[in-house]
């Protein structure tokens, strides 16, 4: 079986709170890397994505990123049709913790994307028609 590697790759410091947040709660995965993006005024993101690229060779890598349409997400986008890999965007910490703990392959993951179970939720909707005690909060 092909070795994966996973990156988190990210506007700011978000994929490095993504990582610290997986590593408290299904604890830490060497084959999972932040890639925190702009932090610096002399950022890459050519470079960055180039080097990612590069240090994924010969393994399956999946990449997540923060925003669709932002330029991280672009960066990596721009480059699909010459390497292979799997790009993911709009990253949850649930995608996250989903993908860690089950290692879906990129048809599982399709699936899982597909079904919403990864999608925002307006909570205030879910308990309209709730009522609440006390002892439950």
């Amino acid at each position: 079986m092909i070795e994966r590697k996973v990156v988190i790759a990210t506007h700011g410091t978000l994929a490095e709170g993504f990582l610290s947040a997986l590593n408290i709660i299904v604890g830490e995965n060497e084959n999972l890397t932040a890639v925190n993006c702009y932090t610096t005024p002399d950022f890459n993101l050519e470079e960055t994505v180039s080097r990612v690229l590069a240090e994924a060779e010969g393994k399956e890598l999946f990449v997540f990123t923060d925003l669709l349409g932002g330029s991280v997400n672009n960066g990596f986008f721009a480059r699909l049709n010459d390497y292979k890999f799997h790009l993911i965007t709009n990253t949850s910490l649930g995608l996250l913790m989903d993908c860690s703990l089950t290692n879906p392959n990129a048809d599982e993951l399709r699936e899982k994307l597909g079904s919403g179970q990864f999608s925002a939720v307006y909570c205030n909707d879910l308990c309209e028609n709730m009522e609440l005690d006390e002892d439950d909060l």
